[in-house]
């Protein structure tokens, strides 16, 4: 005889697991419908200012408490599910940009998606290279070198010291000839035809003032925002230099044309009206004859812009496009692999302002040219902190080697190097190797040229000794070092 009350209790526990079941499986398809309106909340919103970035590229505690408030503040959002900016009354005046449960998914998003801590590259042991003799020298003062510049004309090597906001004038042995205050802390200098150009920042701080200033002989060029580079090129081919400048700013800035006036004045043209150019080369760039203008931009904008110039009008394309994190910093223009079109190498590791964590995407990476103003990244070295990279053949082997120097390092790692010489073996393979007796520090600034004359490429980098971006770059117990000479041994 059949057991009716066991067979009913099992049909009542069969329709509690389903019920179960069912139940969960309804919460899982309504957190994947949540977690999906979050996503496509991000990467449309996110994407109408900058590449969408993906969580997974900073740690979660950076995105709540530093990236997410500041990108709330700047789209007129008082408020996120997670955090406040304090005083409500204080930002009465804010216009936001979407609805504010449009920003929560926004948010709930990245605190959902990001990972507590993100993964560093390891670090390998490297072998040491003895193409360089390193001659250190010291200053008194805090050693924050804004820029190092070295003349073959005179033979004499200027330096920028924000420190003191002079321009020093230096022998190769590293005695100071001349010392001239100036308002602000000088970035580059060029010679061109008798005329000195001297771009000064206005404030090295971010900062959105018009302080900067280029001098062109006795002329000034006034109310640049932080100005960083210069390009001197007579774009309309009229026989008188233009320059373009790199406002970089820092919430508002732009790239701009001055042309020559032929009078000692000089109109400013905006081409593009935004902050972060930090460097402008002309080069070719395609298949024709003429040369383009080539821009980096960091900030968020973090990109490449490639101009052509025809009957006074410039038409932009963007070649490359990076994430907001990506710490632009610098670009060189090359042919790295012989097919006749112009690469960019270029490096990237600021990391001083929201994220300041080490960063397993900061590097650098060469782009090759595939035709049409089209780059791929075939080659990325994994470096901490890049700020400056200069490509030449430093062993004269007959291809192009890159140097690269750190700014943002992990110095709490003893086989990082600051200083690394990508040394190329052909087929966009590089052996990375350190300078032999060159110490470890945070370097900023560098400039190549061949000042003994014996026919091999020397350089000279300066220092930066902020005690600004992640902990691991943190050396300010080493304060004197200001910058170092890098002889070339090969022809010695």
């Amino acid at each position: 005889m059949r057991n009716t009350g066991k067979l009913k209790k099992g049909i009542l526990i069969s329709q509690i697991v389903s019920g179960i079941a069912a139940i969960l499986f309804f919460t899982g398809c309504a957190k994947e419908k949540k977690h999906a309106e979050w996503e496509k909340s991000a990467k449309t919103n996110c994407a109408s200012c900058h590449m969408y970035p993906d969580p997974s590229i900073l740690p979660r505690k950076v995105w709540g408490e530093k990236v997410l408030p500041n990108m709330g503040y700047r789209m007129g959002m008082s408020h996120g599910p997670i955090y406040t900016y304090g005083d409500p009354d204080s930002h009465k005046d804010l216009n936001p940009t979407m609805p504010q449960e449009e920003w929560d998914k926004i948010v709930h998003y990245y605190l959902n998606e990001s990972v507590h801590k993100i993964p560093i590259d390891t670090i390998q042991h490297q072998k040491v290279s003895a193409l360089f003799k390193p001659h250190v020298f010291l200053l008194d003062s805090l050693p924050l070198i804004t820029m190092t510049s070295y003349d073959e004309k005179t033979g004499n090597l200027f330096l920028g010291n924000a420190s003191s906001s002079t321009l020093l004038t230096l022998d190769t042995n590293g005695a100071i000839l001349n010392s001239d205050l100036l308002e602000s802390a000088p970035v580059k200098i060029v010679t061109k035809d008798s005329l000195n150009y001297m771009l000064m920042i206005g404030s090295l701080n971010p900062s959105d003032e018009p302080k900067g200033k280029l001098k062109i002989g006795d002329n000034v060029i006034e109310g640049l925002i932080r100005p960083v580079d210069f390009l001197i090129y007579d774009i309309n081919l009229d026989g008188y230099d233009d320059v373009f400048v790199c406002n970089y700013g820092n919430n508002i800035g732009d790239f701009s044309l001055f042309e020559n006036l032929r009078n000692g004045t000089y109109k400013k043209r905006v081409i593009h009206p935004l902050s972060g150019a930090i460097k402008v080369e002309v080069k070719n760039m395609d298949a024709d004859e003429a040369n383009e203008i080539v821009v980096l931009f960091a900030q968020e904008h973090e990109s490449i812009m490639i101009w052509d110039y025809k009957n006074d009008t410039f038409i932009g394309k963007k070649a490359i496009q990076f994430q907001p994190a990506f710490g632009s910093v610098d670009f060189q223009l090359k042919d790295m692999n012989g097919d006749g079109l112009t690469d960019i190498i270029i490096g990237n590791g600021d990391n001083s302002d929201l994220s300041t964590v080490l960063k397993n995407f900061h590097g650098v990476r060469v782009l090759l040219n595939n035709g049409n103003k089209e780059f791929s990244e075939d080659y990325f070295y994994p470096f901490h902190g890049v700020s400056k990279i200069e490509a030449d053949d430093f062993d004269l082997d007959g291809d192009t080697d890159i140097l690269a120097i750190s700014n943002f390092g992990d110095f709490s790692n003893p086989n990082f190097k600051s200083v690394q010489l990508l040394l190329n073996e052909g087929g966009l393979r590089f052996e990375p190797k350190y300078i032999d007796g060159l110490p470890d520090f945070r370097w900023q600034t560098i400039d190549v040229s061949d000042y003994d004359k014996d026919g091999d490429l020397d350089v000279f980098i300066g220092s930066f000794n902020l005690n600004v971006g992640p902990k691991e770059s943190d050396i300010s117990e080493r304060k004197n070092v200001s910058w170092v000479k890098l002889e070339n041994t090969l022809n010695n």
